[in-house]
């Protein structure tokens, strides 16, 4: 007996309305959630270790510091199933509502915590605990912003309305490498002190533009499709998703691990190891961010429309070959420390970055039916952040720390981008699946 059951009834309601206005609130959702986890990795890199770890070496330090970083990750795939339970069974705007509040909340308490300093050992909990909470939150968002798009859309344009997750993303961390670039430049040496503080507390306007598109939305046509057939998983989503889209889920979370580690090292790991090991200023560094963050901007839409065009696989296939090849080039600018090798480095990585998740959107939706589509597309997407943006890090600083050499790091990037290639070439073709008919047409289930 199937875990999904369906009664066939004659629709009332009307297709796919007012897209736009769920793009651009998926976009805007999509922009504060990862602005906020984005100001926590500057912060991580570059003042957690000496505030909150303050009796540890400074190499232990930094370690500690990104396994806080990781610790969010590691919350994100829990905040997949908790959200994608709620978002499957009671409907994706009033999960999507709950996740922007808590973000919210979370990154501005952030920006009023005491050091180590002031209140010994309880600061690095505190810091851990809404760490987490944002990273439940981030959980929640990133899959259920995505099925609203793409769900709200029309199958010629899915990956394009699929990227507005993608933008806004980039745009949140576009606003949080900005933020900490202005904020290193004017408050100088009060940077240690109070300026890290500015950037997390902003998080209010970005909070209440969200909030706005949010409740203007309404729910998804495809979801109201399926409310109406009575059609719902009989069984916990999550249950659903490992025992009958296992291989969907290992395969959707390997495409994209790879290049996710490579950007993620490079606006954390590298930025540490550039200030500390090449001598590089912070500002610098911060600046060369926001200049590659724009040229992700910039290549999302565009990598969105070729998908449309040419195919999910062909888009990601082109975009994890060149963000694989370009590690070779990156070594030496970076390691050079010149200017325009820097910036040449950040601009490349971004662009070729924008060109792998431009068609993830899209492509994580059309694996999955509609019962558990929510809780599909964020497992698969979490458990390559948990990967790619999470351990990632963590594991770079382990390797130099341990004494193995920067070429470690950029070998254990290249296999991670070699898996990816390995997951792509397995995946079938879905760029034309009807989203109602999605899930048991696409792919048989793995036992």
């Amino acid at each position: 007996m199937s875990e999904i059951e369906s009664d066939t009834v004659k629709l009332s309601s009307p297709p796919a309305r007012q897209p736009k206005r769920v793009w651009f609130s998926s976009f805007i959702g999509a922009a504060i959630e990862f602005y906020d986890f984005s100001i926590y990795a500057t912060a991580a890199a570059l003042v957690f270790g000496p505030l909150f770890f303050s009796p540890a070496q400074a190499s232990v330090g930094v370690v500690l510091s990104f396994l806080t970083l990781a610790a969010g990750y590691i919350a994100r795939p829990v905040g997949a199933i908790v959200f994608g339970h709620f978002g499957d069974k009671i409907g994706r705007k009033t999960t999507l509502i709950t996740t922007v509040v808590l973000m919210g909340l979370a990154t501005t308490l952030i920006g009023i915590l005491p050091t180590y300093e002031a209140v010994g050992a309880l600061a690095p909990v505190l810091l851990v605990t809404l760490r987490v909470i944002q990273g439940l939150s981030v959980g929640g968002e990133w899959g259920g912003a995505v099925v609203m798009t793409t769900e709200h859309s029309s199958t010629k344009r899915r990956s394009f309305m699929g990227s507005a997750t993608a933008m806004g993303s980039a745009l949140g961390v576009l606003l949080g490498f900005a933020a900490f670039s202005i904020v290193v430049s004017l408050t100088g040496d009060n940077f240690l002190t109070w300026g890290w503080r500015l950037p997390f507390l902003a998080t209010v306007v970005l909070f209440g533009l969200a909030m706005y598109m949010r409740l203007r939305i309404t729910e998804s046509p495809v979801m109201v499709e399926a409310a109406e057939k009575n059609a719902r998983a009989t069984k916990l989503p999550i249950t659903i998703v490992f025992t009958q889209y296992a291989k969907p889920v290992a395969l959707a979370a390997g495409v994209f691990a790879g290049p996710f580690m490579i950007q993620s090292c490079l606006g954390t790991f590298f930025t540490s190891y550039g200030v500390t090991e090449l001598g590089m200023a912070r500002s610098f560094l911060l600046n060369a961010s926001v200049i590659g963050v724009a040229f992700s901007f910039i290549g999302i839409p565009i990598g969105g429309l070729l998908a449309d065009r040419f195919g999910r696989r062909r888009v990601l296939a082109v975009g994890v070959t060149l963000a694989t090849l370009n590690l070779l080039l990156l070594w030496p600018l970076f390691t050079g420390a010149t200017t325009v090798g820097v910036i040449v480095g950040y601009a490349l990585v971004f662009t070729f970055h924008s060109l792998c998740i431009a068609p993830i959107g899209a492509l994580y939706s059309e694996l999955f039916p509609t019962a558990v589509r929510y809780t599909g597309v964020g497992m698969s997407y979490q458990i390559s952040s948990l990967i790619g943006g999470g351990l990632g890090p963590v594991a770079a600083s382990l390797l130099v720390a341990n004494g193995l050499g920067l070429g470690s790091v950029f070998a254990m990037l290249a296999i991670f981008c070699l898996i990816a290639g390995f997951c792509i070439y397995r995946l079938p073709r879905t760029d034309n699946i009807d989203l109602r008919n999605a899930g048991a047409d696409v792919l048989t289930p793995s036992s």
